[in-house]
């Protein structure tokens, strides 16, 4: 009898250790794991299948799939690897104590390259649009952009200090005193984008929610609007259209740059010294859902009190980031990148293109002008290293061209289209008071 019952127990514990036992749970010994890739290079959504080998090769082993980065790269438990965003990360498959990894990184082309060209004094071929008016002709640009259509689309600030005019010109070297729409409490209009859209209309891409400081003029905002091109139009709510927020760290000073033909929305913004660049894409962003938002400004004369506003906005901070960096202000002039001012800023594939100058509108009678362009990948390297613009610095170009005698050139905003670097010049001669609009345009290469 006690053997009998002694054989039952040994029965009934062996059946219950079985039932939470699965095939996928046998110790199986393998000699070796591979992965069919060491290394890959995708664009950003685009998947892969890793598959793995182990030896014996029918040992039907369960891996267990992760990745060092999952905002760059994800992986399924099947291998199915998908790039996320610019970066590099490791996938790594693992069985008990083997294990294989492949490294996953962005597959791009090497950046336009317009250092050479960059290095040529002003001449004829490098004017794109010359001398143009703007609806307020005694203010100057701060930015531009050009269409498929042939138009150009100007923003300045206002003769109050309180609007940005957004002005149109018909095609280079016309003016753009006609066709305007003035926007109030907006901000400086540093970064324009105008988007000639699907439905038959134009958009303008700005920034928006700004604050009034000492000078009277509005900066530091806190958004960016897109908002239909209307001429005649005015607003004086400070944003209109749609309207998107990114507060990372307190940051402000949104401006906008936009490469359509990638689908890549670029965000700079400012800092205690320091300029962050944030991207991301373009249809994810606009497919954010609408929710309330604040923005608290000043608006009137610096220390009013502020003014609070509940907007229906898209909240970018719930985007998913593409890639972001920082450019700390640097203080030796003619070494470091962003030690001038910050003029404008252009995203075109996997780059950022950064243009800073001298403000020199002082009312002296000569200047010095001085601007560079750098180019940065989405983590910050610099591709194409800092390079002097030769032609602001061109007094005696620019005299002869018949843009100033001065030698007043200020870099304002730039843009990439097809192949070629555009670069916004303000200028004014001393003869008058008129600020007048220029942009030069440079071949660029293929980098290496």
């Amino acid at each position: 009898m006690k053997k009998y019952l002694t054989l039952l127990l040994l029965a009934v514990v062996s059946a219950a250790a079985g039932a939470g036992c699965s095939s996928d749970d046998r110790t199986v010994q393998i000699t070796s794991l591979k992965l069919n890739e060491k290394d890959l290079e995708l664009t950003v959504g685009q998947s892969f299948q890793l598959v793995a080998a182990t030896r014996p090769a029918d040992a039907g082993v369960t891996l267990k799939w992760s990745s060092s980065d999952q905002t760059v790269a994800t992986v399924d438990q099947t291998g199915l690897v998908t790039l996320r965003a610019f970066g590099t990360a490791v996938i790594t498959a693992r069985y008990r104590s083997y294990s294989a990894r492949c490294t996953v990184a962005t597959l791009q082309e090497p950046p336009l390259d317009p250092s050479a060209a960059l290095a040529a004094p002003l001449s004829d071929e490098l004017i794109y649009s010359k001398n143009v008016l703007l609806y307020a002709p005694r203010r100057i640009m701060q930015g531009f952009d050009l269409t498929e259509s042939g138009s150009i689309y100007y923003s300045q600030v206002g003769s109050d200090g309180a609007t940005l005019n957004i002005c149109r010109a018909a095609g280079p070297g016309l003016n753009a005193q006609t066709d305007y729409m003035i926007l109030k409490y907006f901000g400086h209009g540093t970064q324009i984008v105008a988007e000639e859209a699907s439905d038959g209309k134009t958009y303008i891409w700005l920034n928006s929610n700004a604050s009034v400081d000492k000078s009277g003029e509005y900066g530091d905002n806190w958004s960016v609007s897109r908002v239909e091109f209307v001429p005649g139009a005015t607003s004086d709510a400070g944003y209109a259209g749609e309207t998107f927020f990114l507060n990372k760290d307190g940051q402000y000073d949104q401006q906008v740059s936009i490469d359509f033909g990638a689908r890549r929305l670029l965000i700079g913004s400012r800092r205690s010294g320091v300029r962050y660049f944030w991207i991301f894409d373009l249809d994810e962003a606009l497919a954010l859902p609408l929710k309330k938002m604040t923005a608290t400004v000043t608006v009137g004369s610096a220390g009013s009190e502020p003014v609070t506003r509940e907007i229906e906005a898209r909240d970018l901070n719930d985007c998913r980031v593409l890639g972001g960096f920082s450019v700390p202000a640097g203080s030796d002039k003619e070494n470091d990148v962003y030690s001038y001012s910050h003029q404008g800023h252009e995203v075109a594939g996997n780059y950022v293109y950064f243009y800073e100058g001298n403000a020199v509108e002082t009312g002296a009678d000569s200047f010095e002008s001085k601007a560079y362009v750098t180019v940065f990948n989405y983590s910050g390297k610099i591709v194409v290293p800092r390079t002097e613009v030769a032609a602001v610095a061109d007094k005696a170009g620019l005299a002869a061209a018949g843009l100033t005698t001065t030698g007043y050139a200020e870099g304002e905003s730039l843009k990439v289209r097809d192949g070629k670097l555009y670069l916004g010049v303000a200028c004014r001669d001393g003869s008058s008071g008129n600020r007048r609009a220029n942009i030069l345009v440079y071949d660029c290469v293929q980098g290496e």
